[in-house]
């Protein structure tokens, strides 16, 4: 890694913590202690680096006999921040780990989604506590099968001229695409996915490579880990709108 010591991590940045280390472009912000204090300071560069949705993680390093405090890590946790332990042969461990903004997945507070909430709260739980690949493909499913609940209703209901056993044959790409295809619809109905949404659903089926797909380097690491953010985003407000669909099908 390179290491500077006692330098800002970018020039409108709050705070100069001891080292900061750099690699593949992730910036590892370590603040060295010698009695482990949240104060002000350290925070409000959390909160800068969260508003920023910087690609770095912030650390806190203690040695290991240093008394810690139950609350305190609860709020350092919250925040996203994280401690290192100095041992006694100065070997160094990983004691809370930090996250970083730019890997955080915030849904927007207006998306709605019916009975799959809990689903959607859980995947997003899951990818923003460290559990990305679980999280991504938790929400990757549900997509795909709340997909093909509004075909099926869709079908059921007379707005397509397909059958139950059409539907058996086709994968999601299938799905997606016969969704968006005017010409599949009986009339009057209309498509009820437009262009614009059918190709941010093709883009979102894109994240189920990503989560198979494996990495030669750190930097193609680093790369992927900012994908997953960027496919994440896709999923609840995709959920959203199928949620939708399920509904405007009468």
């Amino acid at each position: 890694m390179k290491i500077k010591i006692f330098a800002l991590p970018w020039p409108d940045a709050p705070y100069r913590t001891t080292l900061i280390a750099s690699k593949a472009g992730l910036k590892h912000l370590v603040e060295a202690q010698g009695t482990l204090t949240y104060a002000e300071p350290i925070r409000e560069l959390a909160m800068w680096l969260i508003g920023r949705r910087a690609y770095t993680e912030l650390y806190l390093a203690i040695m290991h006999h240093t008394v810690i405090q139950a609350g305190l890590l609860g709020q350092m946790k919250k925040d996203g921040v994280g401690l290192l332990i100095v041992e006694e042969d100065a070997s160094v461990s990983v004691f809370q780990r930090a996250r970083s903004p730019a890997l955080q997945v915030t849904p927007e507070p207006t998306l709605t989604y019916g009975k799959c909430k809990a689903e959607v709260n859980e995947a997003v739980r899951k990818f923003n506590g460290g559990e990305r690949k679980d999280g991504l493909r938790d929400m990757c499913e549900l997509v795909e099968r709340e997909t093909d609940k509004v075909v099926r209703k869709a079908t059921k209901k007379g707005h397509l001229n397909i059958n139950e056993q059409a539907i058996e044959n086709m994968n999601w790409s299938d799905q997606i695409n016969i969704l968006a295809a005017a010409k599949r619809y009986h009339r009057p109905y209309r498509a009820l996915v437009d262009q614009n949404l059918r190709n941010d659903f093709h883009s979102f089926r894109g994240a189920r490579n990503l989560v198979d797909h494996k990495v030669k380097s750190k930097r193609e690491d680093a790369k992927r880990q900012k994908q997953f953010a960027e496919r994440m985003m896709q999923g609840p407000r995709l959920v959203s709108d199928l949620v939708s669909l399920h509904r405007k099908v009468k």
